[in-house]
C-alpha cells in the first residue's frame, strides 16, 4: 500500500501553482505503486470564486484526478474550509466520495486524515459553508449576502447550537470573514505553534495523523504527525506532498528534494 496525500491547491486563486499540480498528477499516473490518493481539502477555492465556476474552470485538473481513479487508484476527497461545500455534492456520479475525515489501514498502522481546520479555533462549519456559497450570490453586498447565507441554515437543528453569541451582529460576521480570508501565512502568525500542538495532542497510539490547512509542511520527530503543506506560491515551501508506506511518512517538494528535518511537536 502506498498512499499519497496533498492539500491546499486553492485552484481558482491567483497564486495557485496549478501547472505544477497538473504535472504532479501526470507523474502519479506513471507511478504504478500508488494505491491511494488523498486530496486533503482546499483543492478548489470557493471563498474567492463561485463554487460551480471554479470546478468548470479547472476541468482539466479534475479530469486528471478522474484519470487516476480510472487507473484503479483509490481517490479520496476530504473537505477543507475553503471547499467545505463539496460535502453537499453527494449522490452524483463522481468517481470518488467527499468526506469530512478519512481513516485508512495499512497493516498494523492507521492513517487518519483531517484537513486541519479542526485545530483552528476561528473556523466554524456554518461560516465555512456560507463563505463557499456567498461568492455566487450576486444580490447585495458581501456582508448582506454572507449574512443571508449564514442565517438561512439556522433552521437546521445542527446549526442551532452554533456559537450565535459570536455572530449575532452582521458586523461581527464581516470582521470574522475578513480575518478568515487573509492568507494563512499572515492570519496564522502567532497561532501556528498552537495549531500544531493541538494536532500532536490529538494523535492516538499506532496512528499517523496527516493534515493540511496551515500551508506549513512538517513531519514531527515521532513521525506520527505530518502537515502536507500547500500548492500556493504565497508559502515559503510549496508544492509539497506526503507519501505513506508501512507506517513511514515521507515529505517531498515536487520536482525537488525530500524534507528530512523533523520538528518538536
Amino acid at each position: 500500500m502506498k498512499v499519497v496525500a496533498v492539500s491546499d491547491q486553492h485552484l481558482g486563486y491567483t497564486n495557485s501553482d496549478k501547472p505544477a499540480f497538473n504535472q504532479f498528477l501526470d507523474h502519479l499516473k506513471e507511478d504504478r505503486e500508488v494505491t491511494d490518493l488523498v486530496l486533503l481539502g482546499d483543492v478548489v477555492d470557493m471563498w474567492r470564486r463561485d463554487s460551480s465556476g471554479v470546478f468548470l474552470e479547472n476541468g482539466d485538473t479534475i479530469e486528471k484526478v478522474m484519470g487516476l481513479s480510472q487507473r484503479r487508484v483509490n481517490v479520496h476527497y476530504v473537505a477543507g474550509n475553503h471547499d467545505f461545500h463539496v460535502l453537499k455534492l453527494q449522490n452524483f456520479s463522481y468517481p470518488f466520495n467527499f468526506v469530512e475525515n478519512l481513516m485508512l489501514r495499512d497493516g498494523d498502522y492507521t492513517y487518519r486524515f483531517l484537513h486541519g481546520y479542526e485545530f483552528d479555533p476561528l473556523q466554524k462549519k456554518p461560516l465555512m459553508e456560507a463563505l463557499c456559497r456567498v461568492m455566487s450570490d450576486q444580490a447585495g453586498n458581501f456582508e448582506s449576502g454572507l449574512w443571508t447565507e449564514l442565517t438561512r441554515d439556522w433552521s437546521n437543528p445542527r446549526y442551532v447550537l452554533f456559537e450565535i453569541f459570536l455572530f449575532w451582529k452582521k458586523g461581527n460576521v464581516r470582521r470574522t470573514a475578513d480575518r478568515l480570508q487573509q492568507r494563512p501565512e499572515d492570519r496564522l502568525k502567532g497561532f501556528l505553534d498552537q495549531i500544531n500542538s493541538r494536532a500532536c495532542a490529538n494523535v492516538k497510539p499506532r496512528e499517523i495523523l496527516i493534515f493540511g490547512h496551515t500551508h506549513s509542511p512538517f513531519v514531527n520527530k515521532s513521525e506520527n504527525v505530518v502537515n502536507s503543506g500547500s500548492w500556493v506560491k504565497d508559502a515559503t515551501n510549496y508544492d509539497t506532498y506526503v507519501e505513506l508506506t508501512k507506517g513511514k511518512p515521507r515529505l517531498f517538494v515536487f520536482g525537488g528534494h525530500e524534507i528530512t528535518q523533523r520538528i518538536e511537536c
